[in-house]
Order: structure tokens, then sequence, then C-alpha cells
């Protein structure tokens, strides 16, 4: 059986804003808040990521605080700066500017395409596959005459890929110079870039 999501897509709003009161203890410290239930459970992922019971977690919190503070106030004001963090550190891993950093650091020949067909990024790896395969290849080809093309439309790929949760998926991919042409298979899955989607391509030996 399906378990209920718990994104907040699938919530009523009122469902995290109501009220919610709790009994916590910790080392015999019994503390009753009465917090909204969206922050009960940013508590809980915040004791889950420590190791720790919701209990030990407040009164961790709260032992570093001065007194007299508004125990509610001050979890509410705790609970949203994790997430802003959280989120902040998400939207530094999910820059696009980081995919080609991803793409350099495959030991073999990689690449990222746009949905436009783009090359945004490539390897040195995959220069030298290309220039290996076709003898008169000048240095720097990839940028100037290089053709390629995957054997899937990319629009498919990447319904595809978002729906079996981001599984890499194998294609065929055909690469052309000149009047010569090349094929090949890779591995493709969605770059972590928010605001666009982006093809990573790990090719296959």
């Amino acid at each position: 059986m399906a378990q209920p999501s718990d994104k907040a897509v699938d919530r009523p709003p009122m469902r995290d804003a109501e009220l919610v009161f709790r009994v916590v203890e910790d080392g015999g410290v019994r503390r009753g808040i009465r917090l909204e239930a969206i922050y009960w459970q940013v508590l809980r992922e915040i004791a889950d990521a420590r190791q720790k019971k919701i209990g030990a977690l407040v009164g961790a919190l709260l032992a570093d605080v001065p007194e007299p503070v508004n125990t509610t106030a001050f979890l509410r004001v705790y609970c949203l700066r994790w997430s802003l963090d959280m989120l902040a550190s998400e939207r530094a891993i999910t820059d696009p500017s980081g995919v080609g950093n991803l793409v350099r650091a495959s030991p073999g020949p990689a690449f990222a395409l746009g949905l436009d067909k783009r090359l945004i990024a490539y390897n040195q790896s995959f220069l030298n596959y290309i220039q290996a395969r076709f003898s008169y290849a000048e240095a720097e080809p990839v940028n100037r005459d290089l053709r390629l093309a995957l054997d899937v439309q990319l629009s498919a790929l990447v319904a595809t890929l978002k729906a079996n949760g981001n599984r890499p998926l194998e294609a065929g991919f055909t690469v052309g110079l000149g009047g010569r042409r090349l094929r090949g298979l890779l591995n493709a899955l969605l770059a972590p870039a928010s605001g666009q989607s982006i093809m990573l391509c790990y090719v296959l030996p």
C-alpha cells in the first residue's frame, strides 16, 4: 500500500497551521509546548539529522539561550533559520553553474546537454574521446564544428527520468564532425540544477 505523502503540496495549508500541544522531556525536565504542526515537523527533521529525540534537541537549544526566553517564539525562529540555511545550501549545490564541476569530476568521457541541444559542458576525457576517433580533429573541436545528438527526444528522456526517480537511463548518441559520424552509448540523468533541465551524459566504454 502506498504511504501518504508528506510533501507540502499534498498537505492542506490549514493542517500545517494547526496548533499541536506536546510534552517533551529531556533529562527529567518536562516541557509542555504548543506549536503549529509545521514546526513540529521541522523539529523532527532537525532531531533526526542530529540523532536526538525532540525533547533532547529542545533542551539543548534552550540551554544555549539566556533566560527568560519565549520558548515557542524561539523555536519558531530557530526552525525558520534552519530551513533557510538548508535552502541556501541546496541552492548552492543546484546552481546551474556547478554542472560543469560534475562533468569535470567524471573520470570518463562526460558532457552536459541543454534541452535546446546546446552543449553546456564537457570534460577533457570527452575531448580525448573525440580526438582519438576523429584523427584530424583540431585541439578544440567541441565548441565549433562538433554536432551531437541523442537517439531519443530530450523532452521524453527528461519526463522518463523525472518519473523513475532520476535513475540513469542508457541511450544511444551520435557525434558528427565534418562528414564523419560516430555512434556510442551513454548513461543519462538529470543534473541537480534548479530552474532548468540539464542532461548529464556519461559515455559508456
